[in-house]
């Protein structure tokens, strides 16, 4: 299995994190993933198991890793993903405005009935009758014969206000609509090959493991590291590079650092760590002018 690559993108003020591996001699195939808060956003997968059947060596393995992780980079600075992530910010604005589930949603507290009126009790005596609780009535005065009957009419409310309907939407200039459709129909070969004739693209770090190193628990370990332009292919020069140990049972261990030499290489020497139970990675970054990159390491 090949060291993959992973590269930080800025386009319109998000970051995306561009992720491609090899997924090894059981299933040859080289599969890039576009990553935006932690969420996969898209994904390319291309296989070389032609190239194994041709005998080729890790070389031209990496150089598809190379091209197919160039291609993601030039797919989301040509804005080929920024629908998907308008779609997916909708959906992550949908989550929050829906409120709680029904099923957490506490039942209002029952009413209780109002309570019967007391019974009236009748008197000992029959003949006796109970005392109105109110005062009678005075009566109404006469009315004269020739007095006209009020009517009383109920008050209509006032008829609602009229509705303006909605200004017309502004008509989109017909260039306009046949420049979508071509992006539209373009293909991710077609983005890739204007990104690599494009000057004004910014250029991004490739750094590289030369060789197979030996990264056994326990052991002394030497690493020979490669940082590129991923532009031009020139060696980066000063590139800051360190090398962190991060596993399942204790906190990450800094091994290694050191700077990139005129021909963009470092040899780092160190010791990797003993675990007795869990699992462990190695995790090199290299921080340059031009950007970061990142390489992953299984032990």
């Amino acid at each position: 299995m090949i060291t993959g690559y992973n590269t930080d993108v800025r386009h319109n003020d998000v970051v995306f994190h561009v992720q491609t591996e090899d997924k090894g001699a059981a299933n040859p195939s080289i599969e890039s993933l576009v990553y935006v808060g932690g969420q996969v956003l898209a994904s390319k997968r291309a296989s070389y198991a032609e190239l194994v059947a041709q005998g080729k060596d890790d070389k031209a393995v990496i150089a598809l890793m190379d091209h197919q992780h160039r291609t993601m980079i030039a797919a989301i600075r040509h804005g080929k993903f920024d629908e998907k992530l308008l779609s997916l910010n909708a959906a992550r604005q949908t989550g929050r405005s829906t409120g709680a589930h029904p099923s957490l949603v506490t039942p209002p507290a029952p009413v209780a009935p109002a309570p019967a009126p007391a019974a009236t009790v009748a008197p000992a005596d029959p003949q006796a009758t109970l005392a109105p609780s109110l005062p009678p009535l005075p009566p109404l005065p006469p009315m004269s014969p020739m007095s006209p009957i009020p009517s009383v009419a109920p008050a209509l409310p006032p008829p609602p206000a009229p509705v303006a309907p909605p200004p017309p939407a502004a008509a989109r200039p017909q260039g306009s609509l046949l420049a979508a459709a071509k992006v539209a129909e373009r293909s991710l070969d077609q983005v890739i090959l204007e990104y690599l004739t494009s000057e004004a693209d910014q250029d991004q770090l490739l750094l590289m493991l030369e060789g197979e190193p030996q990264l056994i628990l326990g052991q002394p370990a030497a690493v020979a590291l490669r940082a590129s332009s991923s532009k031009s292919g020139l060696p980066i020069s000063g590139a800051q590079v360190s090398i962190k140990m991060i596993s399942t049972v204790s906190e990450p261990r800094m091994l290694a650092a050191g700077r990139t030499d005129d021909e963009g290489t470092l040899q780092l020497l160190f010791d990797v760590p003993q675990l007795t139970r869990g699992t462990a990675a190695l995790i090199i970054t290299a921080v340059a002018a031009i950007g970061r990159a990142e390489l992953k390491q299984l032990l």
